[in-house]
């Protein structure tokens, strides 16, 4: 798995193209979910999407703005 396959995969369902690394950590994240990856798939998207610069969400646990 490439981050060319995992585009290509995202423009075909989501009908858009992206470069943005993030978007396409969420989008392996889904398809992992709906069972469209296996575990090994997932893992190799993940390690794929974070050498090319995608991060993961921070959270502020503390944070006042959540309620």
């Amino acid at each position: 798995m490439n981050v060319s396959y995992l585009r290509n995969c995202f423009a075909e369902m989501k009908q858009y193209e992206t470069d943005c690394m993030d978007k396409l950590m969420d989008f392996v994240k889904f398809l992992y979910i709906q069972g469209h990856l296996t575990l090994n798939e997932f893992r190799t998207g993940m390690k794929v999407l974070e050498a090319n610069g995608a991060q993961h969400p921070t959270y502020d646990k503390y944070s006042d703005t959540e309620k």
